[in-house]
């Protein structure tokens, strides 16, 4: 089964009364009311920062109105008064509205708004989401995972961190129902357990499958020495291995480092030796922002030749960053612009701010859902369709570990154009593929 979104969304009009029901931040217009909402069956969680566990940021980070009465059908699970007699598909939501980080916070408001605006644009008259706050904290993540699947819930969405998503595993919660979370930590899907994010591994995979396109076999890498950086590198490693290439050099900074000139000396002359003797090379830099523009000048300074080619994750798709002479030419992935850009002007129309980095994530996973519990429920076979789904993001599929496979673009860095589209997503998955 696949799904597949609508022209530029046009059936997407969720009405200001619900969207003040479901999110604390403001709403700046007033859309049509659509003649089928989705409703909640109970109240906004607090957003008040309260003490949790505190993970170490993101992953890589109207006003209220009363709830709906509600009728118990079974003696814990909500059902609106309206919603009486039909047949309800609950979905479960745990993010963490109240995480003492207030980019995290944000971050959690705007992958519900993505989730209640797939909902709409997807959702049938019989579905009912039920958002709960997990503050970030793994107890707190337990018990309200407890509690939504208490209330009836069909399928979860969330929690956003890996050490949540393990909370729940260890506790067995993920055996009562399919859960869909969002960390990029492989190591926490599996069984029931499923991971919507785009996970840096995806991203690699898909800059070395261009770069062997463009004739390279060889490769480097620059980065901060951190758990994340490690495991970047061990992507690089491994998918050069696949291609039949191999990592010239690897250069780790600290992570707190801003001008790590040791390590870009090393790394110059490391790539300018390979070069000599081989291939030329693509040296990843999976930086972002300030840090990106501090570190990457760093390579040329040190004589790094400009044979090499440089390289970068999504996060590389900033305007902010297209202006440093020294990543022009430079190559990065990311998910086919054009949905992207028509949810993110409608995400804008609607609640009067850009979207959150993992909201168009969270539309995905909730609209794959609403078209999979047309039926009242979402299997493991369903998730498992080698077809895949298309969503805002393009096309993905889930492989056997729980993880997504997905079909990215590469954009290169020109200039006065800003970041050109020069390979795009692959529109199907080939027979196979693993």
């Amino acid at each position: 089964m696949t799904f597949r979104l609508p022209s530029r969304f046009a059936r997407l009009a969720p009405s200001l009364a619900l969207a003040s029901f479901l999110l604390v931040s403001a709403c700046a217009s007033d859309p049509t009311r659509p003649p089928a909402p989705i409703e909640t069956g109970q109240t906004r969680p607090d957003t008040r920062p309260q003490q949790s566990d505190r993970p170490d940021g993101i992953h890589d980070d109207q006003g209220i109105t009363p709830a709906e009465t509600v009728e118990e059908v079974n003696p814990d699970y909500f059902t609106p008064d309206f919603m009486d007699g039909r047949d309800v598909f609950r979905v479960g939501v745990l993010l963490p509205f109240s995480h003492p980080n207030s980019g995290v916070r944000e971050e959690a408001e705007g992958m519900l708004a993505g989730i209640e605006m797939a909902l709409f644009d997807h959702g049938g008259e019989g579905m009912l989401i039920l958002p709960k706050d997990t503050a970030g904290s793994q107890s707190l993540a337990v018990s309200q995972a407890r509690d939504v699947l208490d209330e009836g819930a069909d399928v979860i969405l969330g929690p956003l961190f890996g050490t949540n998503i393990a909370a729940i595993n260890r506790e067995g919660l993920a055996g009562e129902t399919q859960v869909i979370g969002f960390s990029n930590d492989r190591d926490v899907a599996g069984g029931n357990t499923w991971l919507a994010s785009i996970t840096p591994e995806q991203e690699v995979a898909a800059l070395v499958d261009h770069a062997v396109s463009q004739g390279y076999r060889q490769f480097a890498y620059f980065g901060p020495q951190s758990d994340l950086g490690q495991r970047i590198e061990t992507a690089l490693q491994r998918e050069a291995s696949r291609v039949g290439g191999r990592v010239a050099a690897s250069g780790f900074y600290p992570a707190s480092t801003q001008s790590p000139d040791s390590e870009a000396r090393y790394i110059a002359q490391a790539v300018n030796s390979a070069q000599q003797s081989g291939s030329p090379v693509a040296i990843l830099i999976p930086e972002r922002g300030t840090q990106l523009r501090r570190v990457a000048p760093l390579l040329s300074y040190y004589g790094m030749s400009r044979r090499a080619q440089m390289m970068g994750l999504s996060g590389w798709d900033d305007p902010g960053i297209w202006r440093e002479p020294s990543l022009r030419g430079g190559w990065f992935v990311g998910p086919p612009r054009e949905d992207v850009q028509s949810f993110n002007t409608q995400y804008q129309r609607i609640y009067g701010r850009a979207p959150s980095s993992l909201a168009a994530t969270a539309y995905d996973a909730a609209a794959m859902v609403a078209q999979l519990g047309e039926d009242g429920e979402v299997t493991r076979e369903e998730l498992s369709s080698e077809d895949g789904f298309v969503g805002v993001n393009g096309l993905f599929r889930f492989d056997g570990q729980g993880t997504t496979q997905r079909r990215l673009s590469v954009y290169q860095i020109s200039g006065s154009e800003g970041a050109v589209e020069i390979s795009p997503a692959a529109q199907s998955f080939d027979p196979g593929v693993s």
